[in-house]
């Protein structure tokens, strides 16, 4: 199920919410391929980086590493969901191929 816009706002950051924003429509159809192209790297650079960092507090949870910052996985767990929902968008809209 999609997440609306106001629980991406809350879920994130000013920083990461302006990079998700341009992934929503009507914004990433004004977007040229090039553009495109950009944001979905951006948003992959993001998504990576919330997926390590929610595995090193997985792995810091079941004791096998140093613990940096909380247990609590759930908030890091959803920022990986956002982003990774936002590259769908942007993949999909690549794989179509319309924008020029």
């Amino acid at each position: 199920m999609a997440m609306p816009r106001a629980n991406e706002r809350k879920l994130l950051g000013e920083a990461d919410f302006a990079l998700v924003a341009p992934s929503h429509y009507p914004e990433v159809g004004r977007l040229d391929r090039p553009a495109l192209i950009d944001l979905a790297r951006r948003l992959r650079e993001a998504r990576d980086a919330s997926r390590a960092n929610l595995a090193t507090m997985r792995r810091a949870k079941r004791g096998k590493g140093d613990p940096r910052g909380g247990l609590n996985d759930t908030g890091v767990a959803a920022k990986k969901q956002v982003f990774a929902a936002a590259l769908k968008r942007v993949n999909k809209l690549l794989d179509r191929g319309e924008p020029a």
